[in-house]
């Protein structure tokens, strides 16, 4: 490599951190890297133009059809909710390589019969890589903001209709590549802020650190060890804080030009300290394993398969204690047909099985879930949507027992 590279994204994709925080991110590095160096990455199209700058302003109307707005399994309430949006976007392509996306998103969520819900948003959901190769040295500096209120992606939350809360990681990442070899280092901050105090008792903040030793035997294609690891500040006094360890085996493979696959695995091992409700202090020894294949099955029909199985920080809490954390084994299918040049379809499913300690119980439960997505472009501006889910969640508790349907309409019109 004789020049630098450089790729500044924000709003481009995002680092979702569910789980064993520090080795998740490693992992979503590795892959969001992939994507940009191997020109998978594009800017998003634009519509005006001043100078070196275009620009993207984006208005939309979305009609949500919600069966079950709290997630129970009885007294279960539907709603519609209105969702007029917009978003604005501007992207600098500086030089051939390197290009600069700023963009933010802001909403109203209006309940049909539940006003209490209603709620103004602003989402920055914004991602920055900032690559710079060096000779051997690939240099990544990163950081990424969201904000969400969903409720699906946690599967241990019952009985609530909103999650709100903001999240961001800032960090960095080098990579050292010389001949067949692989070392690699990083670090990542990484902050959890509630909206509200419903769950400002989750309010956290993690230092995060990974290694990895590994042998590349093509360019794509890689296997060694990697060691990961976070220490986790609750901002409650209340609550005590946790450091956890991984360790183990890695292999990325390019199987054809078609198919990659990723695959971790090994020891993991967290250290929670004393809290309110429990004076001990306590420990978890545990096991890991993350399976992450994409195929291109043709020019116009893509798929991924997706295996974990993972250690993440606890969500509840009762009366007489804080859920320290959750094990979650999971499965998920997606599949995108491209079947026109202006539309598009998708599917996905989904299962997993998790166990949570309640204040000395642990709640087994189940989830399964399937989703269903439709995208049409019906001229260069204006463009819809329509999408639908189903989830069933059957928990050995049956108060936290709820079935789900989700129908949303939406439709958008780019200047």
């Amino acid at each position: 490599m004789n020049r630098w590279r450089v790729a500044i994204v924000l709003g481009a994709g995002s680092l979702s951190l569910p789980a064993q925080d520090a080795l998740q991110t490693a992992i979503q590095l590795d892959r969001s890297y992939e994507d940009r160096s191997t020109g998978r990455f594009l800017p998003p199209e634009e519509g005006l133009r001043t100078g070196p700058v275009t620009y993207a302003f984006t208005v939309g109307y979305g009609l949500e059809w919600n069966d079950n707005v709290f997630y129970r399994k009885d007294n279960r309430e539907s709603d519609w909710i209105h969702t007029p949006q917009a978003t604005a976007r501007a992207t600098w392509q500086a030089t051939r390589d390197s290009v600069v996306s700023v963009g933010v998103g802001i909403g109203y969520r209006k309940y049909l019969d539940h006003s209490e819900l209603d709620r103004f948003y602003v989402s920055p959901d914004t991602a920055l890589f900032y690559d710079v190769p060096i000779r051997d040295w690939v240099i990544t500096l990163y950081e990424q903001a969201s904000y969400s209120t969903d409720v699906l992606s946690q599967g241990a939350l019952s009985g609530r209709a909103e999650f709100p809360r903001f999240e961001n990681t800032v960090g960095f990442r080098a990579l050292w590549l010389p001949d067949r070899y692989v070392i690699g280092f990083g670090y990542a901050h990484y902050n959890f802020v509630s909206d509200g105090d419903q769950f400002s008792y989750l309010d956290r903040a993690s230092e995060q650190g990974f290694v990895r030793l590994g042998y590349r035997w093509a360019e794509l294609s890689q296997a060694g060890v990697e060691i990961s690891g976070a220490w986790t500040r609750f901002s409650s006094d209340l609550r005590g804080d946790n450091r956890n360890l991984s360790i183990g085996p890695y292999v990325i493979w390019q199987l054809t030009e078609a198919t990659d696959l990723s695959l971790h695995g090994g020891y993991t091992y967290y250290e929670f300290d004393a809290d309110a409700f429990d004076p001990r202090d306590r420990d978890l020894s545990s096991w890991y394993l993350s399976l992450d294949a994409r195929n291109r099955l043709t020019d116009y029909i893509t798929q991924s398969l997706t295996l974990a199985r993972l250690v993440q920080q606890g969500v509840n809490r009762g009366t007489s204690y804080f859920s320290d954390f959750i094990e979650t084994l999971s499965a998920q299918y997606r599949l995108q047909w491209a079947f026109h040049a202006q539309g598009t379809a998708g599917c996905d499913l989904f299962y997993e099985h998790s166990s949570e300690p309640r204040g000395g119980v642990d709640e087994t439960y189940d989830r399964y879930g399937v989703g269903l997505a439709l995208r049409w472009q019906f001229t260069r501006h204006f463009f819809a949507s329509a999408g639908y889910r189903f989830v069933w969640k059957d928990s050995d508790t049956d108060l936290f027992d709820y079935r789900l349907q989700v129908v949303r309409l939406e439709a958008n019109y780019r200047f």
